[in-house]
This record gives C-alpha cells, sequence and structure tokens, in this order.
C-alpha cells in the first residue's frame, strides 16, 4: 500500500502535536499505508532549548562582536552600496544590544534552560504562577539568543518572523539558501541524512500557517534537491490552498521544493498520492493535486472532500510525547466544518472546506480512543463554529457518556445560546469559549456582518460567565474606515466589561484575498488594491477612503495594551501565553480563580496580547 513519511516542520506552539500531522497519519495507517511522522517543530525546540546549544549561540554571539563589525567596515569601504554589508552593521546593532542588555543572563541560560522545560512539563511546577512566568522568561531569552545571529528573523514561544521578507517564489529560493538569516539550515543538516534514509515513496512537508512557510520551504528545498531517485517530495496544508491559482503558474517553484502541492483538505487525494506512487502510475487521476510534468504545471481535478465519519482516527504513534512543553496533553479535535452563519466580511476561513458534520456517535468514539489509549483528557475543538442546536446534542452525549473530559471551542455570539444551553456545556466540559467579538463599534460591526445586535452581545457573554465559563474575545484593529474613535470604543467596551469580557486577543485587520471584502472592496472603502506582487502572500494591500494612519494604529494596540493592564488588574490570564495554558488553569484552578488571581508584583513581564 506505499509507505509515507510526514513531516512537521517549525514554527507551532511547542506544546502539543498538529492536528494535521496526527489526522493525516491516522487516516493513511487506517487504509493500510507505512507511516513514519516527525514532528520537527518540536525536536527544533527541544535543540535550541538544550545547554549545548546556547553554550554555542552564547560563543557565536561574542565572536560576532569581535569580527563583523571590521568585516562590514572593511567591506563598505571597497564597496559602500554592499547589502550585506549594511545588513551585517544592522545585525551586529543587534547583538551588540542584546549582549549589553543581557549578557549576564546569557551566561546562565546553558545551565537554566533545562529547569526551565522541566517547569514546564511538570504540573506541580506548572500550576504554580510565579515558577512557570519564570521559566517562560528564560525560554523567552533562549529563543531571543537563537535569533539574534540571524536579525532581523525572530523565533519565539508563539511564533516565528521574517520582517520584509517578500512573499514570492523566487524571494522565498534565495531564503531557503541564505545561511546569514535562515536559522533553520544548520539543523536541517544534521537530520536531512536520516530523512532521506526513510525510504519512503512520499515525503510530505505539512505547512499550514505563515510562521511555517520559511522554516518549511527550507526543508522542503534541501529535501528536493537530496532526494534519491523515486523519493517523491510533497506539500500540503492549509496555506498552499489559498495560493493554488500562483501556484499553476511557478514551475521554478516545483523545480525548487517540491514534485506536487495537494490543495483542499488532504486526506483522500493524499491516500490516492501514496498509492498511485507505490504502483508506479499516473498522478493525473490523483485529485486536487498540482504537480510538475516537463516544464508545465499540471493541476488535477478537486473532489469533494471525504465525509468525516469515513475519515480515520487521529493517531499518536511515533510522536516524541515526552519533549512537549506541557504538564497534560490538550489535542485539537474537529465536530464539524465550515462556518454555519459564513457572511463575515472579512473572513475567509470558509475556504476551500467542505460543509460537514462528525456524527456524535463517530465523535464519542474518537475521544474516547484518544482518552484510553493515550490518557488524554484535555480538547480544543477547531471547528469555526458549531451551532449551538448540534452543541446541545454533543454536551448531553458527553454528559450521558460520562467521558469526564474538559473543552474549550470557537463560538460564535448569537441569541440561541441561552443561559440553560451554558448550563449543559459546563456540565459537559466545557470549560472557555473563543469568541468572535470583533469590535466595540455598532458601524463597524455592522460592516463586518456578525449578524447580532450589538447590546445583545453582552447577554450572551454574562450568561456564559454566569455558568462558570471563561469568555476569550477575539478582536482587530484597523478595518476598512474604521477611526481613531471607534477603536477607542473598542477599547472602552474591554474596560468596561471585564466582569464578562474575561481575556481578550487583539490583532490587525488584513484583507484576504478570498474573503467577501475584497469582493466588494469598494463597498467597504477601499479605494485601490495596491498591485500584487507577493502571489504566494494570502493577503493584500491597500488604501482605504478613510480610517486610521499607521501611526494612530499603532497607538490604538499600545493604548489597548496599557489600558487593559490596567482594567485587568494584570490578570493571570495575560501571563499564560496562549489559549492552551489558560484552559489548564481554568480545569485546575476554575474560572473564578483565574479570573481573580492578580499579577502585580510582575506587572514588568512580558504580556501577550494574542495568546
Amino acid at each position: 500500500m506505499g509507505k509515507a513519511l510526514l513531516i512537521f516542520p517549525p514554527q507551532w506552539s511547542p506544546q502539543h502535536p498538529h492536528f494535521a500531522l496526527r489526522a493525516l497519519a491516522g487516516h493513511l495507517r487506517h487504509h493500510g499505508v507505512e507511516v513514519a511522522v516527525r514532528d520537527l517543530n518540536i525536536e527544533y525546540y527541544d535543540h535550541v532549548l538544550s545547554p549545548h546549544h546556547l553554550q554555542r549561540v552564547r560563543d557565536r554571539l561574542h565572536l560576532d562582536l569581535e569580527y563583523l563589525g571590521p568585516q562590514s567596515s572593511f567591506r563598505l569601504m571597497l564597496d559602500p552600496h554592499s547589502l550585506d554589508a549594511h545588513l551585517d552593521r544592522v545585525r551586529l546593532q543587534a547583538i551588540k544590544h542584546f549582549v549589553d542588555e543581557h549578557g549576564e543572563m546569557l551566561d546562565r541560560l546553558p545551565h537554566m534552560i533545562m529547569d526551565a522545560k522541566e517547569t514546564l512539563k511538570d504540573p506541580r511546577r506548572f500550576y504554580n504562577p510565579d515558577m512557570l512566568l519564570e521559566a517562560l522568561h528564560v525560554i523567552d531569552l533562549a529563543l531571543k539568543a537563537t535569533s539574534t545571529p540571524y536579525f532581523p528573523s525572530q523565533l519565539s514561544f508563539n511564533y516565528f518572523e521574517q520582517p520584509g521578507l517578500m512573499m514570492n517564489t523566487n524571494n522565498l529560493i534565495a531564503q531557503a539558501q541564505d545561511r546569514k538569516s535562515n536559522m533553520f539550515i544548520p539543523y536541517y543538516e544534521q537530520v536531512l541524512p536520516e530523512l532521506l534514509a526513510s525510504e519512503a515513496d512520499y515525503v510530505g512537508i505539512s505547512i499550514n500557517c505563515f510562521s511555517q512557510l520559511v522554516p518549511g520551504l527550507t526543508l522542503a528545498h534541501m529535501l528536493r534537491q537530496a532526494a534519491p531517485e523515486g523519493m517523491h517530495i510533497g506539500i500540503g496544508g492549509n496555506f498552499f490552498t489559498r495560493v493554488t491559482e500562483a501556484l499553476s503558474q511557478r514551475p521554478e517553484f516545483f523545480e525548487a521544493f517540491a514534485h506536487s502541492v495537494c490543495f483542499g483538505e488532504g486526506e483522500d487525494q493524499l491516500l490516492a498520492l501514496v498509492q498511485a506512487l507505490h504502483r508506479g502510475e499516473s498522478l493525473e487521476k490523483v485529485p486536487s493535486l498540482l504537480y510538475l510534468e516537463g516544464d508545465r504545471v499540471q493541476m488535477t481535478m478537486p473532489r469533494k472532500a471525504l465525509p468525516m465519519d469515513q475519515i480515520g482516527f487521529q493517531d499518536l504513534e511515533g510522536f516524541p510525547m515526552d519533549k512537549y512543553l506541557s504538564p497534560e496533553m490538550i489535542l485539537t479535535i474537529r465536530a464539524s466544518k465550515g462556518c454555519y452563519w459564513g457572511q463575515c466580511t472579512f473572513c475567509d476561513s470558509f475556504y476551500g472546506v467542505d460543509d460537514d458534520v462528525k456524527s456524535l456517535d463517530r465523535l464519542v468514539e474518537e475521544i474516547r480512543f484518544l482518552r484510553d489509549r493515550y490518557g488524554i483528557h484535555h480538547f480544543q475543538f477547531i471547528d469555526e463554529s458549531m451551532r449551538p442546536s448540534y452543541m446541545r446534542k454533543l454536551a448531553q452525549r458527553f454528559i450521558d457518556e460520562e467521558l469526564n473530559i474538559t473543552w474549550f471551542c470557537n463560538g460564535r455570539i448569537e441569541k440561541a445560546f441561552t443561559p440553560d444551553l451554558f448550563e449543559i456545556l459546563y456540565a459537559a466540559g466545557l470549560r472557555m469559549v473563543l469568541w468572535g467579538y470583533e469590535t466595540g463599534s455598532p458601524r463597524i460591526l455592522e460592516l463586518i456582518n456578525k449578524g447580532v445586535g450589538y447590546q445583545q452581545r453582552f447577554d450572551i457573554l454574562r450568561a456564559s460567565s454566569e455558568a462558570g465559563i471563561f469568555n476569550f474575545n477575539y478582536l482587530f484593529f484597523g478595518y476598512p474606515t474604521e477611526t481613531r474613535e471607534e477603536a477607542k470604543m473598542t477599547i472602552d467596551s474591554l474596560c468596561q466589561n471585564t466582569d464578562i469580557i474575561h481575556a481578550y486577543g487583539r490583532s490587525v485587520f488584513t484583507l484576504n484575498k478570498q474573503s467577501p471584502l475584497y469582493r466588494e472592496a469598494e463597498k467597504h472603502g477601499i479605494l485601490e488594491v495596491i498591485e500584487d506582487v507577493e502571489e504566494l502572500s494570502t493577503t493584500l494591500s491597500y488604501k482605504a477612503v478613510s480610517g486610521m494612519d499607521e501611526a494612530e494604529l499603532k497607538d490604538a494596540l499600545t493604548s489597548c495594551t496599557r489600558q487593559c493592564l490596567e482594567a485587568y488588574h494584570y490578570g493571570i490570564w495575560m501571563y499564560l501565553r496562549n489559549r492552551e495554558n489558560i484552559h489548564l488553569y481554568l480545569s485546575k484552578f476554575g474560572a473564578e480563580a483565574v479570573k481573580n488571581y492578580r499579577m502585580e508584583r510582575l506587572a514588568s513581564a512580558t504580556v501577550v496580547d494574542n495568546p
């Protein structure tokens, strides 16, 4: 039936294995395919958060301080316009700043890092806020030290970014080979021989978000160039589904990175692809596939995704469970696909997704399998949004089956969420809802078409809070035509309702290529969409008829953090870094304890606004 090696590259949370790899491995194994998995994300974090690596980082930073300045100065004397020399100068400034600020800690990090990692794994220490925050601080500095030689690239606990990188094929090919700015190349050189020795028919790299793009494509490039004859290098994942048309015009992408790219939902086509490769058959009958044939990119016909009830259970065999930085594993799970509302103007979560709902029999069976086989008692439902009527049936079934799990999920604020429904959901283990709150401006709320009355939202959030459920609200700033005053309304709505808006995650509005707003740009005050020169970007730049400029937007973001720190009295959730940690604290201590625990003595500690 074939042999597959599935790889998940950095960067994602180092606390839990990603859903995509578990789901694909489980489905292929269900159909008899031999599957090996490599979670290179957690392996990379384990590598860089080690005494040996941090000792080498410390030595490199001191060597760069000694030699980088003279080298760049000499090159600038020879060529005043040398871009490399100017970049070295900027990098040197970043290194000097880091060493000046953290020099003493730099020497201590190799001796502290193992204890910090163990704190995140040990329940006795993890659930002690002081010990947890100290450990996170050590890990923050270790990751910043690791990143600084590659400035402006930045790896953190929650993200990887490379400011200024143009999202087009030629720049990404260059970046995949740039040893000066690409921190992943040295590590990949160590693991590449193991990956190539797998003798797999198919080696698949799952790239699901922007933070994985550079590390994922770097690995793809190295595998593509070194793969022996007969080894097929493929890319899949949610990210590339959004840029399929652009990829179909870029044969150079396939020559550099992969023999094929799967788009859409991957279980069905990946099984067909592995089987076709094993049998030596043409790829033209594999659905939803881009592949290079000669010098042209071929695109096969998409096929409707398999019903959720026909997809194999996710599987954890082969994952390094001892390496994940969490005392209790939280697994993502899916009960439905698509959004039953599907009318928000800014959203593109519908793209490439076939609406479907998993039967409760199948869902309960999968949860029981993961609970009994792997000891999983915490779950995050990654459904875009579940219908309240379905959630009522789901909750009652969880209670009847005595699953004894806790979970959290996304939610759409709407009137069907009644007080009695919240009571049932809490009894079924629901501890937190990630609500799409979006804005405190009635005008913006109407423009984004949330389909719920402005004041009505507060009644729903209050009912949720009274049932013991923690309300985490997503919001954004910078929607086209949003004024500074309207941004202030959003901040005020948070600060004035801390009793029912228990936490928030803020972001900046982006114009997604597949969103309804882009298709009706003029209607929403967008005067001009800037020429798209980044074919592999999922977003677009634009000019609006009115709204905040860049300085006003930055000020709104800063004001939000500053005012909410005071309004929430330095609540502990602001320091826990991500939703998974918040959920574990809620499951351990309850919503009231988490809401009321203050961290004033650590007011200078790092706060992450979008856990």
